[in-house]
């Protein structure tokens, strides 16, 4: 069980955007799927114009058949002279296997991510459940783990690692992918007359591209063979599930434009916030000051990004914060900074030692020496990569 609702559930490492996608309009697309399937029978999907001679079983044989067979456009019909035109094939049999393949078209992007993710890094999912029960216990139980889950982190989270923020953009830009192409199906297929008018907006003749999947009437031709005799007839038809089909799929149209705009700015605004220091260092900042009292100097949460918790840590945070609360994620911050300070004082400490200058050989600038965090599990700074002053 846990298994599936990791799967096919909304998971606790994504954002609103990505369950949008993942799981209601999963759950949107299959409902519609199983629905257009139960229209089939609890509805009539096509009425014939039958002979008056038709028994009841003539016009039932007669309903069915032109519905599971092609039916010739009423403009294309031919004369005594004219060449038979081929039939328009009816896709109404096909719709419940278009919109589940829709369906799972919007799941894919989410099982890459689901099978990706623990290959590059810690459970982010489990971290982000663990963390919202820490609020349940009191104060003192909550600090130990909240110090605890930061030195944690900081073993697991290496210098420069970007590898699961670069995995969830791609994520991300997946699902932007999928959204423009369903978009273009949708327009091309269900709403082609809007499809003619864009395209002679831009100077596109889309008459050579539309091609509508269903049809609203034509005429069917079948044969009804007795003992000795063949009798053909043709009869005119109208299908009305097509309506109801158009309806659904203008929904859906403009559900997917609509959350294609809302994907895209989410993919640039994330891509901003991971990458664009100006967006990101202010978050953190803000989340670190909450804890000493005063701001931290510039290059101090510069270092800490950079050295310690790199772009994943950024988007583990990020998470934290939208999946329980500002709260907990401003703490866990907070505890991280002070195990970063830690190793930065200790590196200080042992550099001294090992240069015999003081001040970390500072020197006169004054700046504070960078800490190499290499190997963070083991605590301690690798001195032969610490340049003799």
């Amino acid at each position: 069980m846990a298994g599936l609702t990791a799967w096919f559930g909304r998971g606790l490492d994504q954002d609103y955007v990505d369950s949008i996608n993942s799981f209601w309009t999963v759950l949107l697309l299959t409902v519609c799927s199983v629905g257009s399937f139960a229209m089939r029978y609890i509805t009539t999907p096509i009425s014939c114009w039958c002979p008056a001679q038709f028994e009841q079983s003539h016009y039932t044989y007669t309903q069915e058949s032109c519905f599971l067979k092609g039916l010739y456009d009423k403009k294309s019909m031919y004369d005594d002279h004219d060449e038979k035109p081929e039939p328009v094939p009816s896709y109404h049999l096909w719709i419940p296997l278009i919109l589940f393949f829709q369906a799972l078209a919007f799941k894919l992007p989410n099982i890459i991510w689901n099978s990706s993710k623990h290959l590059f890094t810690f459970n982010m999912e489990e971290t982000v459940e663990s963390l919202k029960s820490v609020q349940l216990t009191n104060a003192e139980n909550c600090q130990a783990m909240f110090s605890d889950a930061a030195r944690v982190f900081g073993s697991l989270l290496k210098r420069h690692r970007i590898v699961l923020a670069l995995l969830y953009l791609f994520v991300k830009l997946l699902l932007c992918v999928n959204l423009i192409a369903q978009f273009i199906f949708l327009t091309i297929h269900f709403r082609q007359h809007l499809a003619i008018r864009v395209g002679s907006y831009v100077g596109f003749d889309m008459d050579s591209i539309i091609n509508p999947l269903l049809v609203k009437d034509g005429h069917c031709d079948f044969v009804i063979n007795q003992v000795q005799t063949s009798h053909r007839y043709r009869v005119q038809c109208t299908l009305p599930i097509t309506e109801i089909y158009e309806k659904m799929f203008t929904f859906l149209w403009y559900w997917i434009f609509l959350l294609a705009v809302i994907t895209i700015l989410n993919l640039v605004l994330w891509a901003g916030f991971l990458f664009l220091p100006f967006l990101r260092d202010g978050r953190i900042a803000a989340h670190v000051t909450a804890a000493k009292g005063s701001r931290p100097d510039e290059h101090s949460i510069t270092r800490f990004i950079s050295n310690f918790l790199g772009i994943d840590g950024v988007l583990v945070l990020s998470m934290i914060s939208w999946n329980s609360s500002e709260l907990v994620s401003a703490k866990l911050t907070q505890h991280m900074y002070q195990v970063f300070r830690e190793k930065e004082e200790e590196f200080q400490n042992a550099r001294e030692i090992y240069t015999g200058e003081p001040g970390g050989g500072a020197g006169a600038t004054g700046t504070e020496a960078a800490l190499p965090m290499t190997d963070l599990a083991s605590g301690t700074p690798n001195m032969e990569k610490v340049p003799i002053m």
